[in-house]
């Protein structure tokens, strides 16, 4: 695995929670809008079914984020301490770039230097992160 593919990770993981998050978040919606049906079906459940089913999606869809963020935590972590092994100006580029989710246009005007700097700089950066991934190992 590449620094890059190696550093990718966090934001893929930080996307991913989002999904899950929002995916939960619309199992509530549907749950509060299940409401009775009144045909005069007599001995119809259908409605309970439907709470029944939505409210276990809820459940695993809360034990997935719950997961997702634990692996997410433990990931952050590794990856904020491999970054942090990086000298700078490197490691201040690349906790820009891989956690806080900058372009680089952003990341060249918060380090006062010219994109094309960040560009060169964002390479020797991956490289000495390389480095750092293969000593750890």
């Amino acid at each position: 695995m590449t620094a890059k593919e190696y550093l990718l990770q966090y934001r893929e993981a930080m996307r991913r929670v989002q999904a899950i998050t929002e995916h939960l978040a619309e199992l509530r919606a549907i749950a509060e809008r299940i409401t009775p049906n009144y045909s005069g079906n007599g001995g119809n459940h259908q409605v309970g079914d439907k709470v029944g089913s939505t409210a276990a999606k809820i459940v695993d869809a809360e034990a997935k984020t719950a997961a997702e963020i634990d692996r997410l935590t433990a990931l952050e972590a590794e990856i904020i301490g491999t970054i942090d092994r990086v000298q700078e100006p490197y490691r201040t580029l690349l906790y820009e770039r891989y956690v806080n989710g900058l372009t680089f246009e952003a990341i060249a005007v918060r380090m006062d230097y010219s994109w094309r700097q960040i560009i060169r700089l964002h390479g020797q950066a991956l490289q000495y992160a390389q480095d750092v991934i293969v000593c750890h190992i």
